[in-house]
């Protein structure tokens, strides 16, 4: 079951036989938007000790939402986020892109 509060909570579903007759339900991935898209609402630059869900409890007031860091600044994981300190990353509004 996805939470109505999920990055995928809007997202189609569809599903596949497989082989052995049993059905597979999945997601439709999303494509995403570029990230010129989103409204900045300011840039973050990464310490030593952040993370991407504590970016986003601190940006969203939930820490669940680094999917939104994540679509605003191409990282395909969100690691990527924050491996580099120093990094610039762009905070987005929460409304997603224009």
């Amino acid at each position: 079951m996805i939470d109505r509060k999920s990055r995928y909570a809007n997202a189609p579903q569809d599903s596949l036989t497989l082989p052995d007759g049993r059905e597979a339900h999945y997601v439709v991935p999303p494509i995403l938007p570029h990230p010129e898209d989103y409204t900045q609402a300011q840039i973050h630059r990464v310490t030593d000790s952040d993370r991407p869900d504590t970016l986003a409890a601190r940006a969203y007031g939930q820490a669940t939402a680094w999917w939104l860091l994540a679509n605003a600044n191409t990282a395909a994981h969100p690691d990527q986020l924050t491996e580099t300190t120093g990094d610039e990353r762009v905070i987005p509004l929460p409304d997603g892109p224009r």
